[in-house]
């Protein structure tokens, strides 16, 4: 219905980015102001979708449709009245906003019990609700030892590994912090650029302006294992990288995260000791270079991820709706 990598994905993941940089005032607004969820927005949802994406579908003649996104859950729910499918609803953050809920939806997949909750106290009954996780590439499903993937890479088995993502356009404010590591022995720095060629020589300038030894990373396919070869995480709250991050036991520290969703992701990983939302470069920083001197308690935030974290969430939403469609069609 809507190209994977298209313009449609496109804009709107720039839109998110400008949002990301200078909107977080005016994107607290929408997601806490009850108003975008009430009935009579809900109504105005309905109407500019009531056509939308109907000749795909039923070209397609789709006995399921599995939804990652509030929109198209509501896309699949018309296509619902109009002919016989089932509808399923993946949250794909830590924490679920009113508008994920939409009357006949089928069944929804949460990350932690933590999001089922809220979905309750939007009035969905428990039994519709299925813990798996949010959804992973296939690569989170493979197993392996940090040495082993730290081999693959070239990075030295006796650093601590130190990864940071300055986001798909350079909106997250790593800087001051890999600045800050210089003459900090035994690390290693592996930054995630993104998609612009500028941040990628930036960032390489800087490292090897602060003598410090690492590499930086244009846009990549194999994150997985350099997810699986570090030892700690710099990054913002996003719900998808916080899924991959706890799946490979792998502790995170959050700067500038969106209000809303992500300062929500955000606090529920720090409930559960797997990161710590540090909101600000500086303490960023500052929570860094204390977990640096005692690795007893980097270990334990490990061990916290992994114990939250679901790396086979994918195979567990596709058996529970194997299940339930064969079911219901008997």
């Amino acid at each position: 219905m809507v190209k994977a990598g298209g313009m449609v994905e496109k804009l709107s993941s720039w839109a998110f980015e400008v949002m990301m940089r200078r909107g977080h005032l005016a994107w607290r607004l929408f997601y806490y102001n009850p108003i975008p969820s009430s009935k009579p927005v809900r109504r105005i949802y309905e109407f500019v979708f009531k056509d939308k994406f109907m000749e795909p579908l039923r070209n397609f003649k789709p006995d399921v449709i599995i939804s990652t996104h509030f929109l198209t859950s509501l896309i699949g729910l018309i296509y619902k009245t109009r002919f016989k499918t089932k509808v399923y609803t993946v949250v794909t953050d830590f924490v679920a906003h009113p508008l994920w809920v939409w009357d006949g939806t089928d069944g929804y997949f949460v990350a932690l019990e933590d999001t089922a909750q809220d979905l309750i106290n939007y009035g969905v009954d428990r039994e519709r609700i299925h813990t798996t996780g949010i959804p992973l590439r296939r690569t989170f499903w493979e197993n392996g030892d940090k040495e082993f993937f730290r081999d693959k890479l070239g990075y030295p088995r006796d650093h601590t590994v130190i990864l940071f993502s300055a986001g798909s356009y350079d909106s997250v404010p790593i800087q001051p912090i890999i600045k800050g590591l210089k003459g900090i022995g035994k690390i290693f720095i592996v930054v995630l650029s993104g998609k612009r060629k500028e941040a990628y020589e930036k960032y390489k300038s800087l490292l090897k302006d602060a003598n410090l030894e690492g590499v930086v990373y244009p846009f990549v396919d194999f994150v997985p294992d350099i997810m699986r070869a570090s030892d700690v995480f710099i990054t913002k709250a996003g719900g998808v990288s916080v899924a991959e991050s706890l799946a490979v036991g792998l502790p995170c520290i959050f700067i500038r995260s969106m209000p809303g969703q992500e300062e929500g992701n955000a606090r529920v990983v720090e409930k559960y000791g797997a990161g710590i939302n540090a909101h600000t470069p500086e303490k960023a920083l500052k929570v860094l270079l204390e977990i640096l001197k005692n690795r007893e308690r980097l270990q334990l935030m490990s061990e916290n991820a992994k114990r939250i974290g679901k790396p086979n969430s994918s195979l567990d939403i596709v058996e529970i709706i194997s299940q339930e469609f064969g079911e219901r069609r008997g």
